[in-house]
């Protein structure tokens, strides 16, 4: 075999692995979507509970709250020590599993642990009727000089701000949540005068 054939043969090769990868990449693209006002109304309309999905978020989410020096009660997260203060710090990272813990008109409850009020709240961006995904939602927003929105909530009792990158994060289910409810369609046949 000359050198040309075995260049063409490593070519042919190199190829074939490059297209098999870009198979792999895209059978493993992502099987949630996001969970609309839209979702939500046809979830309902087929009797299924919303208590019985289950929720994903698609980003990362920081609740942060600093300590008092005599305050050592931490239920959950870690404490650092930040600019000489004691800052408690709990991560939701982007893809964790949650649970609706209640349900209303144009928000959902969801629970990422464990814990009574261990939950954050989810609304339609602008109503039950909007295509727009359930974004997470606070008590109040802050949108300090400068810098990305911040929003304060109290998560198991004690009073955190949230932090994260970007667009607020939302909600998300499994594609196959919302593709088990089934249509019922048929054709009327029509009658003629007898």
């Amino acid at each position: 075999m000359n050198s040309f054939t075995i260049k063409s043969l490593g070519l042919k090769f190199t190829g074939l692995l490059f297209l098999a990868f870009a198979v792999f990449l895209t059978s493993c693209s992502s099987s949630k979507s996001y969970f609309t006002a839209d979702t939500r109304n046809k979830i309902e309309q087929n009797s299924i509970p919303l208590e019985k999905l289950q929720f994903y978020i698609d980003k990362d989410v920081e609740l942060r709250r600093e300590l008092s020096s005599g305050d050592a009660t931490v239920k959950s997260g870690k404490v650092v020590l930040e600019n000489g203060r004691y800052v408690n710090i709990i991560q939701l990272k982007k893809g964790t599993a949650g649970v609706c813990s209640g349900v209303y008109k144009n928000s959902l409850d969801i629970a990422f642990e464990s814990g009574q009020s261990s939950s954050l709240a989810f609304s339609a961006a602008n109503g039950r009727n909007a295509e727009g995904a359930y974004r997470l939602d606070a008590e109040k927003w802050i949108k300090p000089y400068n810098s990305p929105e911040v929003g304060r909530v109290t998560y198991d009792g004690d009073v955190y701000f949230m932090r994260f990158n970007g667009a607020r994060p939302k909600l998300m289910i499994k594609k196959t949540s919302t593709d088990k409810y089934e249509v019922n369609k048929r054709v009327m046949s029509g009658r003629k005068v007898e």
